[in-house]
């Protein structure tokens, strides 16, 4: 089955900062980790770059070869596992995967790894246990993130923070419980840990991932109502509303951070964080 494009309005304020994050910084080739039914790689090849989206549904990668086939020779789909990857990206973008992942340590090492030198990682995560909806036990999440936590595992994982910004505050923090009623995922009832690598699959970078709840994580891309959304959530709909939000980025209010961050080799342990 090929799911369309069905976009929630954290997606579309998310993508409305990428692009003011990557205004100076797009270039090279690129590898989208959790590509959903997202559609921001065709804004990134209509730049110049290159690259490959990962997901772990298949149909949702389907989708898109099928929806993209403009694109065949400049963006790749897979249906697989970040870890399984051994290629060099200048860009890595993962928007609400960290979250997904028990060691989350693992993740930050492996995407250290697989960036050049100077590469930047552009990622998102929900902020705030106290924010914690039925939205999350629905996705499959391990956790909501602190502030300083967070910054702390980037220096550790010898990571520079350029920028580490809380979003959502005012608007996402009132729509957000009411999202997954409003546009359900497709929820399954499964609550198990498992490995990283489904079933016939390893890899040789590590075997101690674990994923909180595969098939919710798996699915998490995915929604009851595409066209509904597809319909409604219109950018230039919620334009103003997506500014309403833009004074308090640097303040701690938001239900979700996004940040962008540079690969470094240096020992960055003792350096101050943002």
């Amino acid at each position: 089955m090929n799911e369309e494009f069905n976009p929630t309005l954290a997606y579309l304020y998310r993508r409305w900062l990428v692009r003011k994050l990557l205004r100076s910084n797009a270039h090279g080739r690129f590898l989208e980790i959790g590509v959903g039914s997202g559609n921001l790689y065709k804004e990134l090849a209509s730049q110049g770059l290159s690259g490959i989206c990962v997901d772990l549904n298949l149909s949702l990668i389907q989708g898109h070869r099928s929806r993209s086939k403009d694109l065949k020779g400049i963006v790749e789909f897979r249906a697989m596992d970040f870890f399984q990857l051994e290629d060099s990206f200048d860009l890595i973008l993962a928007f609400e995967v960290l979250e997904h992942y028990v060691d989350d340590w693992k993740c930050l090492e492996r995407w250290w790894q697989l960036l050049k030198p100077q590469g930047v990682l552009l990622f998102s995560v929900p902020a705030h246990e106290r924010c914690w909806t039925a939205n999350d036990s629905q996705a499959g999440h391990a956790r909501r993130y602190e502030k300083d936590e967070l910054l702390s595992k980037l220096t550790s994982s010898r990571f520079v923070v350029d920028n580490c910004w809380c979003y959502g505050y005012p608007i996402l923090n009132w729509t957000y419980p009411l999202s997954g009623i409003l546009f359900p995922g497709k929820a399954t009832a499964h609550n198990s840990e498992v490995s990283a690598y489904p079933a016939g699959q390893s890899s040789s970078v590590t075997s101690n991932v674990v994923i909180k709840d595969y098939i919710k994580t798996r699915e998490s891309g995915t929604r009851i109502f595409p066209r509904l959304s597809k319909w409604l959530l219109r950018e230039w709909l919620w334009r103003p509303l997506l500014l309403v939000q833009q004074p308090f980025l640097d303040r701690d209010l938001g239900i979700g951070y996004i940040v962008k961050c540079r690969k470094t080799t240096v020992d960055i342990g003792k350096l101050p964080v943002l």
